[in-house]
Formats: C-alpha cells, sequence, structure tokens
C-alpha cells in the first residue's frame, strides 16, 4: 500500500456550519461597521460638516437596530474566538462527516459509526424520498450481499446525509472522490451511484 493510501480519506463539514467560517464572516462584518464609522468621520471632518447627524443617522436607524448591533457583535466574536480556540484543542471529531481509511468507514453526525471492512459488501449513493416530494442523497454502507438486497434502502445497511448536501456554503462530496477513496484502500468493495431509488 502505498503512503498515499495509508492516510486517512476525511470529509469535514464546511460552509457557515462551523464555528471557524462563522468567526470570519462576523470579523468581515464587523470591519466594515468600523470602517463606515471611520469614513463617515473623515469625510466629515474634510468638509467641516456635522459628524453626529450622519452617524445617528447610520447608527439609530430601525430603532437604533445597527447599534444594538455594533455593541454586542464584539462579545460574540469573543466568545467565538474562545470556542474556536477550546476546538483546536478538542478532537474535532463532531466536525467529521466521513472517514474511509485502512479499517473500514466511519460514518459522522448525529449518529456516528465505524463499520470495518470485513463487514462491508458496497457502498453506493441513491436518492431516496423524504418528506414534501424531495429526493435527499444519502451515503449507503451496504451490509447485506448484492443478490439478496431487500427492497427497502434503508434496511441495506447504516447511511447519512450524503456529505456537504445540507450545509450552507459548503461543498458537497464528488462522488467520484469517494469511489477513488473506496478504491484505493478496498479494491474489492464495489462503490455505485443508484440515483433516485423509492423504496
Amino acid at each position: 500500500m502505498s503512503a498515499e493510501t495509508t492516510e486517512p480519506f476525511v470529509v469535514k463539514r464546511h460552509g457557515l456550519g462551523t464555528t471557524k467560517t462563522a468567526l470570519a464572516l462576523g470579523t468581515a462584518v464587523f470591519a466594515v461597521m468600523v470602517l463606515l464609522t471611520l469614513g463617515i468621520v473623515v469625510v466629515q471632518a474634510i468638509r467641516g460638516a456635522s459628524i453626529r447627524t450622519p452617524l445617528e443617522a447610520v447608527w439609530l436607524s430601525w430603532g437604533g437596530t445597527p447599534l444594538i448591533f455594533a455593541v454586542g457583535l464584539p462579545i460574540l466574536l469573543l466568545a467565538g474566538a474562545i470556542t474556536a480556540l477550546e476546538e483546536r484543542r478538542e478532537e474535532d471529531t463532531d466536525d467529521v462527516l466521513l472517514t474511509v481509511d485502512s479499517t473500514g468507514i466511519r460514518l459522522g453526525g448525529d449518529q456516528p459509526r465505524t463499520i470495518p471492512w470485513s463487514q462491508i459488501r458496497g457502498v453506493c449513493r441513491v436518492e431516496q424520498l423524504e418528506a414534501e416530494e424531495v429526493w435527499e442523497p444519502r451515503l449507503v454502507v451496504m451490509l447485506v450481499d448484492e443478490d439478496a438486497l431487500p427492497r427497502s434502502t434503508k434496511a441495506w445497511g447504516p447511511s447519512c446525509p450524503w456529505p456537504g448536501t445540507h450545509e450552507i456554503l459548503g461543498r458537497t462530496l464528488p462522488y467520484d472522490e469517494l469511489a477513488t477513496a473506496v478504491a484505493q484502500r478496498a479494491p474489492h468493495v464495489p462503490v455505485t451511484n443508484r440515483g433516485r431509488v423509492e423504496d
């Protein structure tokens, strides 16, 4: 086995669901607010006009909501920074959606589960019909041989939402990347994309 395949293939949560992203977004918003205030002060000072009037127009509009937001945002950023530092010290298993390594496959999420290669009969991507006629892509680790699969995909084996599909501004896991990761670590395990399957 090459050095390339000894490293686990890991898919982590990205997008607005992570503390780091929310912290970066909050910092950007706060920077814009500070620059806006400084811009107003500088422009009004150059013009020799009142600084108070435009500042009140900006910060006290909508019942003072911008001012309340500006005062509260630094506190939220401080709390976010502390949380981000704590996350660095702790193992970030909550953000791991999928791991493929030499021992097997670990599904993350609300109900994490590790399945060894000896139990895996296949890995597939399916789209299951959920509430309100919405097709949801899922990753299924098949524990049943192909010729004995029950009709319901829910009985094929443990599954999880397809990594990245429910994250705001996140990246959806490409099917080819999963197929390659499995082939490098367990070439005997077939990976298939079965599309829409009605249970």
